[in-house]
């Protein structure tokens, strides 16, 4: 087998195991992607989540909400009036103080990160996969991403969807994440 053949295999295993690691990760929330924010709110309180704060964006605007049963914080991106995107976040972005155990773990990295929570990286893949479904205006399950690459200045998830067009293409992206697992960018 040929070097390159190689590495796209081992791409695609790992993008395989990206994708049925974040299914598990779930946040229950994937059914709320596509809601309108207004109406949405009280469906997240009925559900046990309380709004915790909120800030602006260059095109949308984040809330992060709590659930205190579950002790999950979710971030909920909203763009056009639409829940655009529904992640897992760390306890801090909730103002809660970070797990010791579970998701959101200080163990799983090994490098010293004091007592600064982050972002498990088997979690960036689905992360960056509802980014780029909000941001490419995609279903997230017409959007793959493959697992995170760790790179000195964070990690890189390199991913792609179908065109819907008629031009039959497929788009790639690149998604970025800083060291502790925050999402950046995608393009």
């Amino acid at each position: 087998m040929s070097p390159r053949s190689l590495l796209m295999f081992l791409a695609m295993v790992a993008a395989a195991f990206a994708s049925s690691a974040s299914q598990a990760q779930s946040t229950g929330l994937d059914d709320m992607v596509g809601a309108r924010a207004g109406q949405a709110e009280g469906e997240l309180q009925r559900r046990g989540y309380r709004n915790m704060r909120g800030e602006k964006g260059d095109d949308r605007s984040y809330s992060y909400w709590w659930n205190e049963d579950s002790r999950q914080c979710v971030s909920i991106a909203t763009m056009d009036g639409r829940y655009a995107s529904v992640t897992p976040s760390t306890p801090p972005d909730c103002g809660k103080e970070a797990a010791r155990t579970g998701r959101v773990s200080n163990k799983r990295d090994h490098r010293d990160r004091g007592s600064r929570a982050f972002v498990a990286p088997d979690e960036l893949s689905r992360i960056c996969r509802n980014e780029a479904s909000a941001r490419f205006d995609r279903r997230p399950s017409e959007v793959t991403a493959n697992a995170p690459i760790q790179q000195r200045d964070g990690y890189l998830i390199q991913g792609w969807y179908d065109r819907r067009d008629d031009s039959k293409g497929t788009t790639f992206f690149n998604c970025r994440f800083d060291p502790d697992g925050r999402f950046l960018s995608v393009n």
